[in-house]
């Protein structure tokens, strides 16, 4: 399979995608990377959360060379795209379910010095992320580092209108980005369905995301809570445009 597919080429479509949801993805990703040097040095251990087809990891080689990166994530076709592109004797991937106790194991002994994420956490219900907040908090070392880039609710409950008023502003960002012709998610992943070397891994793909029912979506408090009740010694949002937070947790 792997001499039939372009698999850089469909990388590359994933980041130009991803890009028209994030429009300042790159810039973001690099900031994450000089966040993790400045507060806790070049890491030993560095992980992507929930990494899809490995884009941190793919930058996080180059930015930290002696650096061993680990990517995890339950996605068995994103994750192909990654071991084909970016894995190496310095970066594995492993699949891992955040949504099951225990699934830190894959990572090994020992505790990690970085822990990144963008643009997937959204998807857990707010026990999940605080049950995954506990579990880095015993995984990452004191004074290492979490990060990460995503959309979170101010909270409809809680802002009402700011809350709304980031929403209205996201999806006009959204709506630009594919008006000027960026593909958008849905294109994309028709554009996978469509190619027969991706039916095997699509197939397992749908079975396990199959009635993975989500409650309410994260809020930015529900994130800030849920790191700090896991021992997180400072919690703070670095950047903010709409509803997309870069938030930061130090250990």
């Amino acid at each position: 399979m792997s001499h039939q597919v372009d698999w850089a080429g469909w990388l590359q479509r994933w980041d130009e995608q991803q890009a028209g949801y994030l429009p300042d993805r790159e810039e973001q990703f690099q900031l994450m990377l000089e966040i993790v040097e400045r507060l806790a040095g070049p890491p030993a251990r560095f992980v992507d959360l929930a990494c899809g087809p490995g884009s941190i990891s793919a930058r996080a080689t180059r930015r930290f060379p002696q650096t061993e990166i680990t990517g995890l994530d339950l996605d068995p076709f994103l994750l192909e795209i990654a071991r084909q592109t970016t894995a190496s004797a310095q970066v594995r991937f492993a699949e891992a379910d955040l949504r099951t106790p225990g699934w830190d194991a894959v990572l090994g002994d020992g505790q990690v010095d970085a822990v990144c994420s963008a643009t997937a956490l959204h998807w857990l219900d707010p026990a999940d992320l605080e049950a995954v907040a506990q579990t880095l908090g015993r995984r990452i070392r004191p004074g290492g580092v979490f990060l990460n880039a995503d959309t979170m609710r101010l909270g409809p409950d809680e802002v009402p209108r700011l809350d709304a008023l980031t929403v209205e502003l996201r999806d006009e960002i959204w709506a630009s980005s594919h008006a000027g012709g960026v593909e958008d998610w849905q294109t994309w992943w028709d554009a996978a369905a469509a190619e027969p070397a991706f039916a095997e891994l699509l197939a397992e793909r749908e079975q396990r995301f199959a009635n993975r029912w989500r409650g309410r979506e994260i809020t930015l408090t529900d994130a800030v809570q849920s790191f700090r009740k896991a021992g997180f010694t400072e919690v703070a949002v670095l950047g903010q445009v709409a509803d997309k937070h870069l938030f930061a947790a130090i250990r």
